[in-house]
């Protein structure tokens, strides 16, 4: 259905679209699609293993029947699809962080949008502030490390197959939590060697990570903040799903203290949607707005267009030498060059 189609009812379609975020956030939150992961369920019996109501087990297992989750067998039986599975925390590939974190902690900052339009900054839970608080919090930093893992697993055999990495020696990727792209990278290119840097608090999941991804011999985390400095070396720096988390200011600082890392030889590599000039509707236009709404309200980055690149670039004292495209709809922006930063 498009908006020429039947406008009342797109509208209406759109507005109500919340809905299903929670009844899959709900389902996986409360362990009933792992209940129901590998056989067919009935709502009492998943009741009584999640401590949850019956009859709302029930009327949540529909919910899921009409969202192509899990279809209606006899005797008010239940099993999950095969998109469903998806959504189990055994299932290989799991979307299960990414529901948990969309129906969490993104939902409660476009809970904000509204103020963040006001006032143009993020929710209270934002900004370095909010990144830095999760080392106080465990559970909230393992499920929204985790939900960065499977999106960016989403998209990075696809970067790989778009950037040639072979003239590089040594890969470090800026704020790289576990270090999820750089596993694909040495992966795919097993002549080099490499680093995760990020805040130091998640160095023990980090290097389990790396163990678990079979380049442990060749990858390690190092803890830094990227506003502080950047380890130097390495010739390739990767910042994925980074610079679109910060502002302006913020994000020249973390081109600069990459830029003085890579040194002139060095290659800098930004990871991330660009905007393009015109927007229509369209999936993948969709994809980069959704991304540029969310970060104004939850982060208070932005996504941006290649010319909004370039001016970054330009401010870093970096020369944008290209862009390449993926399959996956992300880019791959490349800067080369220590030069003389611009003064603002």
């Amino acid at each position: 259905m498009t908006s020429q189609d039947d406008p009342r009812s797109f509208i209406r379609s759109l507005i109500t679209r919340s809905w299903s975020t929670q009844v899959i956030h709900a389902a996986v939150k409360l362990g009933i699609v792992d209940a129901a992961a590998d056989t067919p369920v009935r709502a009492h019996e998943v009741a009584r293993g999640t401590d949850t109501d019956p009859r709302s087990v029930h009327r949540l297992l529909r919910a899921l029947c009409a969202l192509g989750l899990a279809r209606a067998l006899e005797g008010e039986a239940f099993e999950l699809t095969a998109a469903g599975r998806l959504l189990a925390s055994s299932a290989p590939g799991s979307l299960r962080s990414l529901a948990l974190h969309w129906g969490g902690r993104t939902w409660n900052g476009l809970a904000h949008l509204p103020e963040s339009i006001r006032t143009g900054r993020p929710w209270a839970h934002g900004g370095r502030e909010g990144f830095a608080a999760m080392a106080e919090k465990p559970a909230e930093a393992a499920l929204f490390n985790r939900a960065m893992v499977d999106q960016t697993l989403a998209v990075a055999h696809d970067i790989v197959a778009a950037y040639d990495f072979a003239p590089f020696h040594r890969v470090f990727d800026v704020g790289g939590g576990y270090g999820a792209l750089l596993a694909v990278v040495l992966g795919a290119y097993p002549h080099l060697e490499g680093a995760s840097l990020d805040l130091p608090y998640m160095e023990p999941q980090a290097v389990e990570y790396l163990r678990e991804a079979g380049v442990a011999d060749r990858a390690r985390f190092r803890g830094c903040d990227f506003f502080v400095s950047v380890p130097a070396g390495a010739d390739c720096y990767l910042l994925k799903f980074i610079i679109h988390d910060w502002d302006d200011e913020d994000s020249v600082m973390i081109l600069r203290r990459s830029s003085e890392a890579a040194g002139a030889a060095g290659v800098i590599l930004v990871i991330e949607q660009l905007v393009p000039e015109r927007i229509e509707p369209r999936a993948e236009h969709e994809a980069v707005i959704r991304g540029d709404i969310n970060m104004m309200a939850v982060t208070g980055g932005r996504e941006r267009t290649r010319a909004e690149y370039e001016e970054l670039f330009g401010r870093a004292g970096l020369a944008l030498s290209r862009v390449v495209a993926s399959r996956s709809g992300f880019s791959i922006i490349e800067g080369r060059g220590l030069k003389s930063p611009r003064s603002d």
